[in-house]
Parts: C-alpha cells; structure tokens; sequence
C-alpha cells in the first residue's frame, strides 16, 4: 500500500486500486485519474473492497473516468456522504458498495454500468428515486432493500432479472415505471413489506396483462399502460420553455431540484439531467423524438 496526497492505493505494473489506510478518509475527496509514485505513472483504475467503509466523516467523493469498477463495500456506512459522482467509465458496481449510506438523496447511475450488485445501495434512506439505466441486465438480491425514502423507481427494457428482496422494505413506494416488454424474472419477495398495494406500476400496454398475472407484480394496487401523455400544456403553465437546437435540448425556467429523465420514444431510458439554475441541457440525436419526464408530465420533443 502507497500513499499520494492522503489517497491510499494498491499498486501493479501500470494500474492502482484506491484501497483503505491507516487513517479514515475524511471531507470531500476527488480521486485522480492517475498517480505518480517513485517516479512512475500508474492509472487509476478500480476503487477496492472496503475502500472508504466506514468512514462517517466523508461527505463527498468523485470518481474519475479511468475508474472500471467499484468494488464490494467500497463506501459501506459512510452515514455522512451526501454527493457521489459515478463516471461513464464504471461497468459494475460491487455488492454492498453504498449500503447504508443514509445521507445520500441523489445518486445517478450512468447508462455504462451493466451490473448492479447484491444490497448495492440497501440502507440509502434519502434517496428518494432511482432511475435504473438500460445498459443494467440485472438486478441484484437486496440491492435497494430498505431504502425508506424511495418514491420513485424507473426500470428500463434491458433488465431480464430482478434479485431477491431487490426493492424490499421501501415503505413509501408510490410509483414504479418498468419499461420492459417482457415481465422480468423476479424473486417473489423482491417487493416485500413495500405496500406495493398502496402504488401504481406503470408497464408497456402489450405486457399489461402479463405484469398483471405474475408476481409480485399483480400485488400492485394499480397498473396502468405507460402512455406518453403529451403535457406541453401544464408544462407552460408552470412557465417552462423547451428549445431544441444543433442536437441539443435545453430546458429553462425549473425549479432548482428538478430532475428530467430522458426517453427514446420505445421507453429506453436515455439519461436524466439536474437543472442547474432552472436550467437543463441534454445532447440527443437530431432528427430524433425524445420524451422528457418533468415532474409528472411527459413532453415529447423533436430534436433539431
């Protein structure tokens, strides 16, 4: 173990694997894209198992785009971390990586990971939704098992299967978008204790009745066909301005926390974006048709 302006990491031949020290980390941590040590240049590659688990006094991390994979328990119990960034560049995302990690209310997972591991952020009771990109195959077992604050749940037409108590104990649940067109295959209990009966689930209209005839799906209070309502009308009213131009989409005039999730026009979920200052870009590809969810209305827009 070596360590570079207070990062600790295991080093090979070319690449370094931030790993655990002898002190906690501690604040806001930027991790480098690469390190030099003794003279050689080593890249950044992966963040270990157990890397900054338990370390209470983390608030935030950043991950450069070197980075592949985040390990198992990499941040376990970081109570206090509230802002993570995750990187195009990760494809997995370890068992336990940001299990109880309580303070964290945001977190987007980028459309490069393809596997979510087993209780991966179980126990991140500010985190209120989660949009699940439609580069992830599968689910793992407990992966967002009591996630208390969750409202919100967005899965994408490339998930096949969904693990054991993946959504299990998140009480609060209201809405559940599942965009695939074939029903997944799902442990029984995946929703277990998430009064799924209390909440709608929104599905593809050709596989309504097939959500409807396996569990736990049928358990849902209500389930209704996902239709691409156009709300450009209570999108005005609320003052918002969409403008496409040079393969771009930029939203003005919402609030400061709103999120908009992107879709292609078969469901595919694209992205999401956080205004900044009311304001939201996001690049498509022009001469495409792309449906923004703002709050709960969809606008389809034209990309030009």
């Amino acid at each position: 173990v070596v360590e570079v302006d207070g990062i600790y990491y295991d080093i090979s031949e070319t690449t370094a694997t931030v790993t655990y020290g002898d002190n906690k980390y501690s604040g806001d941590i930027v991790i480098p894209e690469s390190i030099t040590y003794e003279n050689s240049k080593y890249s950044v590659t992966s963040i270990g198992d157990w890397a900054f688990s338990y370390c209470t006094g983390l608030t935030s991390i950043t991950i450069p785009n070197s980075v592949t994979s985040i390990g198992n328990y990499t941040f376990f119990g970081c109570s206090g971390l509230t802002s993570v960034t995750i990187p195009n560049s990760v494809t997995s995302i370890g068992d336990y990586a940001f299990y109880d990690c309580c303070s964290l209310t945001s977190i987007t997972i980028p459309n490069s990971v393809t596997s979510i591991g087993d209780g991966a952020f179980s126990g991140c009771s500010g985190l209120t939704s989660i949009t699940i990109p439609n580069s992830v195959t599968s689910i793992g077992e407990l992966a967002f098992d009591g996630c208390s604050g969750l409202t919100s749940v967005t899965i994408p037409n490339s998930v096949t299967s969904i693990g054991d108590r993946a959504f299990a104990e998140c009480k609060y649940i209201e809405n559940v978008y599942c965009y695939a067109e074939e029903v997944p295959s799902t442990d029984f209990d995946a929703f277990d204790d998430s009064n799924i009966e209390n909440a709608t689930l929104y599905v593809p209209a050709s596989a309504i009745e097939a959500y409807k005839t396996t569990e736990p799906w049928s358990d849902f209070g209500t389930i209704k066909a996902i239709e691409v309502a156009d709300g450009v009308e209570s999108v005005k009213e609320r003052g918002i301005a969409i403008q496409s131009a040079g393969g771009f989409i930029n939203i003005s005039g919402l609030d400061t926390n709103d999120t908009v999730s992107f879709y292609a026009l078969d469901g595919k979920a694209l992205g999401t974006a956080k205004s900044i200052d009311g304001n939201v870009s996001f690049s498509a590809k022009q001469g495409t048709i792309v449906v923004a969810r703002i709050g709960k209305e969809s606008v389809k827009i034209a990309v030009k």
